[in-house]
C-alpha cells in the first residue's frame, strides 16, 4: 500500500502488502512469527486545514486490489486517560467511509478529512483504516495524529 500526502508543499509514500502465510517445514522450532503489524502512519496536519493522502493497496501479487469489491472505514479515536484507545475507553470523534476520487487509480482510493473534522482532532489521536469484505476484515494502515494550531483564521 501507498500513501500519498496530498499537499502543494509534502508527498509521502508507504508501499505495504498482504502478508504471506507461514509453512511449517518440521524445523523443531516451537515458537513463530506469523502475519505482519499494518504501517504506522504518523499524520501531521494544521488544525482546520482540509487535508487527505492517498492509500493504494495491493494483494500478495502485488496487484492492484479492486477497490469497488471492498468497503472502506477509517475510524479516528481518543485515548482515554490512562492512554487506552480501545473500544470500551476511548471515545470515537468520528468515522470516514474513503472512497476513491477522480485522481486515484487501480488499487487507490482518498482519506479526505474537511476543515471541521480536522477542527475536532488532537494530537495523540489515533485512527486505523479498514478494507472488508463478506468474509474477511483487514485492518491497512493504523495511525496517530500531530496537529499543529493554526497561526491564520
Amino acid at each position: 500500500m501507498e500513501f500519498y500526502f496530498l499537499s502543494t508543499f509534502n508527498v509521502f509514500s508507504l508501499l505495504c502488502y498482504n502478508s504471506i502465510m507461514a509453512t511449517y517445514r518440521g524445523t523443531g522450532q516451537s515458537v513463530y512469527d506469523i502475519g505482519d503489524a499494518p504501517p504506522l502512519v504518523k499524520w501531521t496536519i494544521v488544525k482546520g486545514d482540509t487535508v487527505a493522502f492517498r492509500v493504494y493497496v495491493t494483494d500478495d501479487a502485488k496487484n492492484p486490489l479492486v477497490i469497488a469489491d471492498w468497503d472502506i472505514s477509517a475510524e479516528f479515536r481518543r485515548p482515554d486517560l490512562a492512554n487506552n484507545f480501545d473500544q470500551d475507553n476511548a471515545g470515537t470523534v468520528f468515522i470516514l467511509t474513503p472512497t476513491p476520487d477522480g485522481d486515484d487509480g487501480d488499487g487507490e482510493f482518498t482519506v479526505k478529512l474537511t476543515s471541521n473534522q480536522s477542527n475536532q482532532l488532537r494530537t495523540g489521536d489515533v485512527f486505523d483504516i479498514e478494507l472488508s469484505d463478506a468474509t474477511r476484515v483487514w485492518t491497512v494502515a493504523r495511525g496517530q495524529m500531530v496537529v499543529l494550531e493554526d497561526v491564520t483564521d
